[in-house]
């Protein structure tokens, strides 16, 4: 356990737990989110299983998730800890830009989705905005939605059997 986890929350803090199965990156989170004035990490956790069991003890405000976990998915704790924390925001974290995973992810109930090398302060400013009822995407996730929503382009596949004036 992270000795961060015991400290005492700053006053007014918006409280975050860090679900990430890589140390290092789970480190660095927390490492930036308590270096950062108005954000407490209260908890970290290596994996999905872990999540589920003790992000309800501390009641975070946000949960970073990284969507991609050994065991338990990010998507599924995400699922099982909206019910129990029905006020806490879920910011989902991936390396992929994988479509079917970012739906997936919203109906779970998750009210973002970063790519993990999104810069520092934007992680910050997506954690802000999520507090403040905004629903924070890389813009190239933002983007893959818009495309989704759009659907197939007519081709002339879908005009086979009309005339030129049909088609017209």
């Amino acid at each position: 356990t992270n000795v961060s986890s015991y400290h005492p929350v700053k006053k007014t803090a918006i409280t975050v737990s860090v679900v990430e199965d890589h140390g290092p990156t789970r480190e660095g989170l927390s490492q930036l989110i308590n270096r950062t004035e108005e954000f407490e990490c209260v908890s970290e956790h290596p994996n999905g299983e872990d999540a589920v069991v003790r992000v309800p003890r501390f009641k975070p405000s946000v949960v970073l998730m990284d969507i991609n976990l050994p065991g338990i998915t990010g998507v599924e704790a995400v699922s099982r800890l909206k019910t129990c924390l029905p006020q806490t925001q879920f910011i989902m974290l991936t390396a992929y830009k994988d479509t079917d995973a970012i739906f997936n992810a919203l109906r779970a109930g998750a009210n973002g989705y970063l790519l993990k090398q999104t810069a520092p302060q934007e992680l910050l400013a997506a954690l802000r905005e999520v507090c403040a009822g905004g629903a924070p995407m890389t813009s190239q996730i933002a983007r893959r939605i818009v495309e989704t929503f759009r659907g197939p382009q007519k081709t002339a596949a879908n005009s086979e059997g009309l005339t030129a004036r049909e088609q017209e």
